[in-house]
């Protein structure tokens, strides 16, 4: 008899239960949690690091933290992928000590149109990843202004939108194909065309 593949812990490693039958995640085991921790570590370690380098050049550093939330999104069901973005935006506001939840509401904006992205546009070339980085740095900001307007706090003035966004865009577009490089190696390769169509 032939090996059984399509049970629990199908070809993924889990199966529809975890993260659901999109994820493409390395094999459960110690394996992937010591990845899934160096990952943490080296997006901790990079962005702090960009962020001074940036901070020192008057420029907006690349968001890795929106970069993690974007994988995230291609690599989960909808269902997780939202509040995994609000998870990883929480991280960032705790670590960054600014205002708890902004970047977790940030983030998950910035996921819910990208996950309109990988609905609606079929190609998994550079244009999706373009569209999908420029898509989640509105998203992100969409949801910083609503925010804000809703607090009625002025922590977004139209000079920062002027000075930070372009070369903040710019920057996590640069970053992008890095980034994804660490991040299909921490949490897992993106599913080709053929797997979403399963």
């Amino acid at each position: 008899m032939g090996r059984r593949t399509s049970g629990r812990l199908g070809s993924g490693g889990l199966g529809r239960g975890g993260l659901g039958p999109r994820a493409s995640l390395p094999q459960r085991g110690p394996a992937r949690v010591l990845r899934a921790v160096v990952y943490v570590a080296l997006l901790i370690a990079v962005q702090g690091l960009l962020s001074r380098l940036a901070d020192s050049a008057g420029i907006a550093a690349p968001d890795l933290f929106l970069l993690t939330a974007v994988a995230l999104a291609w690599r989960m069901v909808p269902v997780w992928a939202l509040p995994a973005a609000y998870g990883v935006g929480l991280g960032q506001d705790l670590l960054g000590g600014g205002v708890l939840g902004l970047h977790a509401a940030g983030l998950a904006g910035a996921v819910l149109l990208v996950l309109l992205i990988r609905r609606y546009v079929a190609d998994s070339g550079p244009v999706q990843i373009v569209l999908s980085v420029i898509v989640a740095v509105a998203g992100e900001w969409l949801t910083f202004a609503a925010l804000a307007y809703w607090l009625r706090s002025d922590l977004i003035t139209v000079n920062l939108l002027l000075t930070t966004i372009p070369s903040l865009l710019l920057g996590t577009l640069l970053a992008y194909p890095l980034w994804e490089w660490a991040v299909s190696w921490g949490i897992g390769p993106r599913p080709g065309p053929q797997e979403k169509l399963a």
